[in-house]
Formats: structure tokens, sequence, C-alpha cells
């Protein structure tokens, strides 16, 4: 059965994307592509905050992530792929972030705190949704961007918060 979305919902949809992709309109039709593909596979009924599940899964690890609770390695590369868009590194305070000593130390919601300080600094919000599951999920955002974002998460009923005030 293929879920029809109002043209509400498409809209908003769409101007989400194009916020993740950071404006760029390929990378945003490219993702909104995919993101119809993943819908079209999607449970009947997946609407409001279920349609995180189809568009994390469109946005894959290039304009999004999903990380374990517990893989701090993975949150690290997949905020620095984020980063990778934008030519831009995290500062994690320490010169190897994948050292197993230092990823030893951390937990998931520590390093997304570290990120985002770093990414405000340069102009970027990550943002997180909850996966009502053991994991995180998320993407990156120019800040100038987020009260559009606050307003197209209310639009679509998502629950989604900084990556620093995240659950």
């Amino acid at each position: 059965m293929t879920i029809v979305l109002t043209s509400e919902t498409q809209d908003a949809l769409r101007k989400l994307i194009l916020l993740i992709s950071l404006h760029d309109q390929d990378a945003a039709e490219r993702y909104w592509t995919l993101f119809q593909q993943a819908l079209a596979r999607a449970e009947p009924g997946c609407d409001g905050h279920l349609l995180l599940w189809p568009l994390s899964e469109a946005l894959g690890q290039g304009g999004g992530f999903y990380v374990d609770w517990k893989d701090t390695a993975a949150l690290v590369r997949g905020v620095q792929a984020l980063c990778d868009r934008v030519d831009l590194r995290i500062d994690w305070g320490v010169g190897d972030p994948l050292a197993p000593a230092f990823l030893a130390r951390r937990d998931v919601p520590a390093l997304m705190t570290v990120a985002q300080a770093s990414l405000r600094a340069a102009g970027y919000t990550l943002w997180c949704w909850d996966t009502q599951a053991d994991a995180y999920a998320g993407w990156m955002i120019r800040s100038r961007d987020e009260d559009m974002l606050a307003e197209l998460a209310g639009r679509l009923h998502l629950m989604i918060d900084p990556a620093d005030e995240t659950y």
C-alpha cells in the first residue's frame, strides 16, 4: 500500500530536506527521491513522527547520522561526515577522536555536546530526533535556520531537539 502525503506535508518535508541539505538544491532533490523510495517501503500509517524513519534512511550517513547508543566511534565518524560537506572539523579536545582511550571515557550524549559547541561556533547546529530505541539519529543545519526548522517540526509533528539537549 502506498502512503499518500498531503501537499502541505510534502511541502514541509521538502523544506526540511533543503535545510538538512544546507540549501544544496541538487542534494535536496536526491534526498527527496530517496525519501519517496523509503516511504514506499514504509508501513501504512507512517506519518507525523514516524516520517523520520524513511527520512533517516534517505539521508544515510552523508546527510544524517544514526548510531547505537553506545557506539561513540560511529558518532564521531557520522558527525565528521556531516561536517565534511562544509570543510569543517570538530574540536573534540584531543588529537585523535577515534582513539580507544578517548572514546572509552565518553558516551554518545557527551560527544554530541562537544560537537554541538564546535558546530555552534561555526554557525551550524546538530539536531537529534527521538528514535524511541537504543540509538541516536539526527542531522546538521545552519544555525540561522533554527526558527524555520522549529516551524517545520511543529507542522510535521516531529520530536526533535538540539543534540546538546537530547534525552
